[in-house]
Formats: C-alpha cells, sequence, structure tokens
C-alpha cells in the first residue's frame, strides 16, 4: 500500500533475457483514485496479487501470441467491475491500467505495449495522462531545451528520448491551476537540495503516470521498467 502524495515513484524490475520461449510479460496499474482495492484476472483466473490504487505490479510472465480476457473486480467480491480483450506478442511488455474516463463513467482497462529496448547513452520517457479528475490538461516542459514543451489531455501517450545535461529539468502544471495545487516533483538530471525533483538515469526505460487526487489536483509517478 502506498501513501499518496503528489509524487509516488515505483520500480518495477524488468530482464527480457528471462523470456522462455513464447512467452508475454504483463503488468497492472491501478490508476483510478475513487476506486478500492483491485484483483484482475486472465480468462477468469487471478493473475497477480490485490493492487492497490497509486501501485503496480511486477512483470508476469504469460504465454505469448494469445488473447486474453482481462478483468477486473474489486477486492472481496465475484463481479468483473470492467473487461477488455488482448492479443500478447510473444517477447512483447505489455502494461494494464485499471483508470476511468470521468469520476462518474464505468471504469476501464487500457492496455499498452511497452517500449523497454534500452539506449545507453539517453533516457527513455514515456508520459502517460491518466488524470481523470483533473480539470484540465497538463503541461509538460524540459528547461534543457531536449523538446518543445507540449500539453496532454487525458488519455494521451507521448514518449521522448533524450541525452540528459546539467539543464535537464522536466516539470508538469496544470494548464489551468488551482489555488490548493502542491509542489509536483520534477524530473532532473541533478536533483539539488532546494527543489523537489527526482534523478532520472541514462540507460533506463520510465513511464511518467500523470493522475489526478480526489480534490483535482495533479500527482505524478516515475515507474521505471529496468
Amino acid at each position: 500500500m502506498f501513501l499518496l502524495v503528489p509524487v509516488l515513484m515505483i520500480f518495477s524490475c524488468i530482464k527480457n533475457d528471462n523470456f522462455i520461449k513464447g512467452d508475454a510479460k504483463i503488468r497492472y496499474f491501478h490508476s483510478a483514485v475513487t476506486d478500492t482495492i483491485q484483483n484482475f484476472f486472465l480468462r477468469g483466473v487471478q493473475s497477480g496479487a490485490s493492487t492497490a490504487y497509486g501501485s503496480n505490479s511486477n512483470y508476469i510472465v504469460v504465454a505469448g501470441d494469445s488473447s486474453y480476457t482481462i478483468t477486473s473486480r474489486n477486492i472481496n467480491t465475484t463481479t468483473d467491475v470492467a473487461s477488455t480483450t488482448n492479443k500478447f506478442d510473444i517477447g512483447a511488455n505489455y502494461s494494464i491500467f485499471y483508470t476511468r474516463k470521468t469520476p462518474t463513467s464505468p471504469p476501464v482497462l487500457t492496455v499498452f505495449q511497452d517500449d523497454v529496448k534500452q539506449n545507453l547513452d539517453s533516457v527513455k520517457l514515456t508520459f502517460l495522462n491518466l488524470g481523470y479528475t483533473l480539470g484540465s490538461n497538463v503541461i509538460v516542459k524540459d528547461d534543457g531545451g531536449a523538446f518543445a514543451q507540449f500539453t496532454m489531455k487525458y488519455g494521451d501517450r507521448v514518449s521522448r528520448t533524450i541525452k540528459l545535461t546539467k539543464a535537464t529539468r522536466i516539470s508538469f502544471a496544470l494548464e489551468a491551476p488551482i489555488a490548493t495545487q502542491p509542489d509536483v516533483n520534477a524530473l532532473d538530471s541533478l536533483p539539488t537540495t532546494t527543489s523537489k525533483s527526482i534523478a532520472i538515469t541514462k540507460g533506463l526505460v520510465y513511464t511518467v503516470l500523470l493522475d489526478g487526487t480526489k480534490k483535482n489536483e495533479l500527482q505524478m509517478r516515475l515507474v521505471s521498467t529496468n
């Protein structure tokens, strides 16, 4: 169980050389702040441990080149609350996100294939906005100029591969700020003691998950996949 603060950081290790021929790997994310603990199922059989909001499972090995019905249930219940079908290719990695499109819409399961190939001289960042409680889009910018500033609406997924410099500092803000918004950690090549930031390291691959609290405040989770 993770304490919910403006920034959460979770590491999920991935070793692709451990693949058995014919396998794929999947992991589950609980990204619905208004929902209780979830259990996930593949073809009706529970897959992985119960998952609370703000956390994710490690990668789980499944048979590749196969289609699966993926479902989710509130803990200690027997009724599916979300369902989707997806084919997992051999040798590929996938992330399955339990989320909502709005606070009043039904929960959904969204599946993305993960790009886990490393570039030893760069850092690979995949930004994903699942902040369904946020009242506006999210602005992402880098003071180091590795990429042009961009704006993300709910459901947007954007990848950037950048070379780190001393000037690298990736920050996040609501397009329409709210008075209660706490500071959100930046992603920095060299974090300082005078500002809120998390170090990112060349050669690594990250998911940057943008999310919202029940008070409509922006928060960010950094998930390393290697």
